[in-house]
């Protein structure tokens, strides 16, 4: 079934905690990366919606923002960086495989959370002072409803988002060929931005940069932000860990496999996946 990709994340986990334990500081620049790249996203996204925004080419505004945020995961991915979200999955496995402990995951998530929050108000900051958004009205827009909205709408669509953005990231650990893993992010960052569902380190910057384009637009302030990436960032949690780790975890050890990592080290240990005898 899955066991070589659970295999290869539960590495990927227990690697991160080696990184946390070699260089806090670092692994923290680390994840401030990730967040650098979605917020580049980010801007990008939006540059585009902007000139679209409230003309006759409104009905398409959606799917061309949706069709360039792709740039976000690719970066990510294959430049290399820390995305909490993505970590949601890597770092349940990990523990559920017993390569890493729950402890583990609770260090890992704070730091990479941090870390792409920092690095999604730096480029805030630099897009206000390169002043790329002349007109703030889409910002000002989009960032009034996600602060305002219900908290079971915001629950249920992050819930949602981390559900398409994770199986990018699984899929990255199913394929070998690179430009199939870049045709995979696309889709799945495509169906979850159409969508319009809520991705937490996405809205880092998008509620950001509402707040310094547009200070004192209706609805928008820096307690609107607080509260909706508090309630996106548990749903992101929710299916990063119960339907995509736990649910891959499920499926493989029910058919028979489970993982004895030995004795050794976490740092150089390697997975061993064994398939009992009624399998």
């Amino acid at each position: 079934m899955y066991e070589d990709s659970l295999t290869d994340i539960s590495d990927a986990a227990a690697a991160q905690v080696e990184l946390i334990k070699k260089s806090l500081p670092a692994y923290l620049v680390h994840s401030g990366m990730a967040g650098v790249y979605i917020a580049f996203a980010v801007v990008m996204t939006f540059i585009f919606g902007q000139s679209l925004y409230q003309t006759v080419f409104e009905p398409v505004r959606g799917i061309v923002m949706a069709a360039v945020f792709g740039i976000a995961l690719s970066l990510v991915i294959v430049a290399g960086s820390e995305l909490f979200t993505g970590n949601a999955m890597i770092m349940s496995v990990g523990a559920l495989t017993d390569r890493t402990t729950w402890s583990d995951l609770g260090t890992v998530w704070s730091v990479s959370w941090i870390g792409n929050l920092m690095g999604s108000m730096l480029i805030v900051g630099l897009a206000f002072l390169a002043g790329v958004f002349p007109d703030g009205s889409l910002l000002a827009s989009v960032g009034s409803y996600k602060m305002n909205a219900p908290a079971i709408e915001l629950f249920t669509r992050a819930i949602l988002c981390n559900w398409l953005v994770v199986l990018a990231v699984w899929s990255n650990f199913q394929l070998e060929n690179p430009v199939a893993k870049l045709i995979m992010v696309w889709w799945c960052l495509l169906a979850f931005v159409g969508s319009g569902f809520e991705h937490s380190i996405a809205n880092m910057s998008i509620l950001g940069l509402a707040n310094v384009v547009v200070p004192g637009a209706a609805g928008v302030s820096w307690q609107g932000m607080a509260y909706n990436l508090t309630i996106v960032t548990a749903g992101n949690i929710v299916s990063g860990v119960v339907c995509m780790g736990a649910a891959y975890y499920y499926v493989t050890s029910s058919y028979g496999y489970s993982w004895n990592w030995g004795l050794e080290d976490t740092s150089t240990q390697t997975g061993n996946v064994v398939v009992s005898d009624d399998d």
